[in-house]
């Protein structure tokens, strides 16, 4: 599986959008331990490897960075740490951005295939699961920044989703050991508050959203975060669907990640989890001194959502750090917790749009018509 696949437009597509999201979430041919200054030979004597600072004039550098990389490695797939990462933050620069809707006609087409066939068994396909959710969350999320208003294909894959919630209130997450998108059950649920709150035209006050957005706030409560990874997702579906945190378990939030803040302003993703799957399977120890891409996006995401002003001198000190480390490619290096940093970085990159974007630093494109959004 490379960056040179394409898919046509047909509606084989989405049943093939489904078994490169299958064999995406098993495994990562190719490529090896690469740094996040790499994208090719061609484009690494190019750029170079000197870090820019300022974002916004370098905002199209990170677009092409995701461009570039053809949702790194696995173009067409349907996964968090590929298009799932892609999705959430390209729209945040260009929401019709050519592979932006691209890879949107993908996902409606794979949508219109899943909601046309009964609802899946709530503990069985694991993956399966996790392609539909991640389809109707970045749909939703897109919606939200595109057009402003709920696509039909959109409501049906977001209903769709509500019918293998299971009786606590989780999605059963893909249990893959590949940290920080596929570990425990907190990603999924915390997917499914974002787009469940993003969905325009007041989805989350339909009757079934309402239902399974309770049961997402009773799953949180009963399953009090263990580490610091785990309380950032809480703070942020908090922040999306509200009624899960008190003020005062969100400043404890808010202290433990401030606690936890490099000298360097930065957050280190070795410090995050104390999940035992967080961990290389080269067994290479974790780097929990450096400051790194995901973790100091994610850290900035987190403890924007939970209402940290944007005052606040730590705050500033760590959107400064993002300010000044991203790439001449457009991207953030970031030292696995899996194998393959690439992966890492890809991810990180698009924590860290959604991050600046969080606070502001870049500017939330305008609304397009929807005449423009179905030319596109």
């Amino acid at each position: 599986m490379t960056s040179s696949i394409r898919l046509h437009s047909s509606f084989t597509a989405a049943l093939l959008l489904a078994a490169l999201a299958a064999s995406a979430f098993a495994g990562h041919p190719g490529k090896g331990e690469e740094e996040d200054l790499t994208i090719c030979c061609l484009h690494r004597a190019r750029l170079g490897t000197r870090r820019e600072s300022n974002f916004s004039a370098r905002s199209t550098k990170a677009g092409e960075y995701f461009d570039l990389r053809s949702h790194n490695i696995e173009k067409g797939c349907y996964a968090c740490h590929s298009s799932g990462a892609y999705m959430a933050a390209r729209p945040l620069i260009d929401p019709l951005a050519p592979g932006v809707m691209e890879t949107r006609v993908l996902m409606q087409r794979f949508a219109a295939d899943f909601t046309a066939k009964p609802p899946m068994d709530k503990k069985s396909a694991p993956v399966s699961r996790a392609e539909r959710i991640l389809t109707a969350v970045e749909l939703a999320r897109h919606d939200a920044v595109s057009t402003g208003k709920l696509q039909p294909m959109t409501r049906k894959a977001l209903d769709h989703l509500w019918a293998f919630q299971l009786d606590d209130g989780s999605f059963a997450w893909v249990p893959f050991k590949e940290a920080p998108s596929a570990i425990d059950h907190h990603w999924g649920v915390t997917l499914v508050a974002l787009g469940a709150a993003a969905a325009p035209d007041g989805y989350a006050q339909t009757e079934l959203a309402k239902s399974g957005i309770e049961k997402l706030r009773g799953w949180f409560k009963a399953n009090a975060p263990k580490d610091l990874h785990e309380r950032g997702l809480t703070v942020i579906a908090d922040w999306a669907v509200g009624g899960i945190l008190t003020k005062e378990q969100r400043e404890e939030h808010i202290a433990a990640f401030f606690a936890k803040q490099q000298p360097t302003h930065g957050w280190s993703t070795g410090t995050l989890s104390v999940h035992p799957d967080w961990k290389r399977p080269d067994g290479q120890p974790l780097d929990v001194t450096r400051s790194d891409g995901y973790a100091t996006a994610f850290a900035v995401y987190a403890l924007t959502r939970a209402g940290v002003p944007a005052d606040d001198a730590r705050l500033k000190a760590a959107i400064d750090w993002l300010l000044h480390s991203q790439r001449e490619t457009g991207g953030y290096y970031t030292f696995s917790p899996r194998k393959k940093d690439i992966l890492a970085s890809y991810q990180a990159t698009g924590m860290a749009v959604q991050a600046l974007s969080a606070v502001g630093v870049l500017p939330l494109p305008k609304k397009v018509a929807q005449e423009q959004f179905d030319a596109a």
